[in-house]
């Protein structure tokens, strides 16, 4: 018996077929933005959609899409990945070790890892083929390692990886505390794992309900602060710290997706480029260690 739906779009993605689904996979600003019904588990709170795309579908949905700047501005992307690595260094010594990171898609969070000296072979496991070439290009004469596949994990040595990265990864995947055990176990004493996610309980995801952007067809999970603590624990983790983010947004984005949260559909709002909002909107970040 499945758990009472929490959160469904109108109609539900389970109730259409794969070929509607593969054009509504990318973009924020359809009138029908369809996503799999949430569920939450009665045992661990974790909100998840019971049903969802099989591993064959995934796999052709994934091979479909671009890089994940969605047309924002990269400077504030980058700015917003630099803000990850400073809170990152916060609260926890990089150790001596080798760095996984899952999902660097062209690597604004990559480059402030490769200027620490104590990091040395770099895993990269990004699915998006097409770019590749940009992460081996970034990485240069590092050791490192572009693959495709979360499977090539396991080729990571126990006891090496001194910090390993996931951000907006976790909501992604249909079974993400396996792999973060299997990270746990690659981490080297004082390892640490950083992870981004959305918050299912973030003030963002309470006003707009249904329309808020992170229910969506790409995220299988969502999770809030009590649950993400939970999995990093679950993981064999301590010190964890779990805080929200601060992302960086053009005015003229927000009005446009405020505005289509709230029924009116896709328009351009005329305001100033320059005009640029840092928010604690809607995203939290989880620290670590072995």
């Amino acid at each position: 018996m499945e758990p009472a739906p929490v959160m469904a779009s109108a109609p539900p993605a389970e109730s259409l077929p794969f070929d509607d689904l593969r054009s509504s996979w990318r973009g924020f600003f359809r009138d029908r933005k369809p996503f799999f019904t949430y569920a939450r588990c009665p045992a661990c709170a974790q909100l998840y959609a019971p049903r969802y795309f099989t591993p064959a579908q995934l796999e052709q949905l994934y091979g479909q899409m671009d890089d994940n700047t969605g047309g924002q501005d990269e400077s504030l992307m980058a700015r917003a990945q630099r803000g990850y690595w400073e809170l990152l260094r916060r609260h926890a010594k990089i150790v001596p070790g080798d760095y996984l990171e899952l999902g660097p898609d062209i690597g604004l969070f990559t480059r402030a890892a490769l200027a620490e000296s104590s990091l040395r072979k770099f895993w990269l496991v990004e699915p998006n083929q097409a770019v590749h070439p940009a992460l081996q290009q970034l990485s240069g004469a590092r050791p490192h390692a572009v693959v495709g596949d979360l499977a090539r994990i396991a080729e990571i040595p126990d006891g090496t990886l001194a910090l390993a990265v996931a951000i907006h990864v976790l909501d992604h995947l249909l079974e993400p505390q396996p792999l973060l055990e299997l990270i746990a176990r690659k981490l080297v004493p004082g390892g640490c794992v950083f992870a981004v996610t959305h918050s299912e309980r973030s003030l963002a995801a309470r006003i707009f309900g249904a329309r808020w952007p992170a229910y969506c067809l790409q995220h299988p999970q969502l999770y809030a602060p009590h649950t993400l603590r939970q999995a990093f624990e679950c993981a064999g983790l301590r010190d964890i710290r779990v805080e929200r983010t601060t992302n960086y947004f053009p005015a003229s984005y927000l009005l446009q997706h405020a505005a289509f949260a709230a029924g009116l559909g896709e328009f351009t709002v005329p305001v100033p480029a320059s005009w640029v909002l840092a928010l604690k909107l809607g995203n939290i970040a989880a620290i670590g260690q072995k």
